[in-house]
């Protein structure tokens, strides 16, 4: 083969020009909305936000509590919503890891709790994804895309 076909195939294949063999989400699409103090007690009034600080001077840290109290139940009787919580730690170089958070799931609401050190907070984010699961099999149901609901750990650390 000719060394200009060679590196034109192996850039498409490794997704490096765009618009080619770019991974895409099943649902094709997915909302994701920057939470902030002013439309957190609008638009999504179903999530919480509390924080705890704690730790000495030298090692300060802040213990996060998000709540999500469900909305209403789908008309579909075998749909449900599932939330998902991911914690995205990075600093002013960049992204450093992340994490799934665990969900505990209490009557009416589900809970997400996690720390992070007060160093890592200013780029730092959590992000809770609403999607809808079929309750008979526990599968993603496809009757919509998922919602990502993302916010910033600093503008939230001073939370009471």
């Amino acid at each position: 083969m000719k060394p200009k076909l060679l590196l034109c195939l192996a850039l498409v294949l490794s997704g490096w020009l765009p618009g080619f063999f770019n991974p895409q989400s099943a649902y094709g699409f997915e909302a994701v909305i920057q939470i902030n103090h002013a439309n957190l007690k609008t638009d999504c009034s179903f999530l919480k936000i509390k924080t705890v600080h704690y730790g000495s001077s030298n090692n300060p840290g802040v213990f996060f509590t998000v709540f999500v109290i469900p909305k209403a139940k789908q008309k579909s009787e075998h749909v449900d919503r599932a939330y998902l919580g991911h914690l995205g730690i990075s600093d002013t170089n960049g992204f450093i890891a992340g994490a799934s958070v665990e969900r505990r799931k209490r009557d009416k609401f589900v809970v997400f709790q996690f720390s992070v050190s007060s160093k890592y907070l200013e780029k730092s984010e959590f992000n809770v994804e609403e999607v809808l699961v079929n309750e008979k099999t526990g599968d993603v149901s496809g009757d919509g895309a998922p919602v990502e609901y993302v916010f910033n750990l600093k503008e939230f650390a001073d939370e009471k």
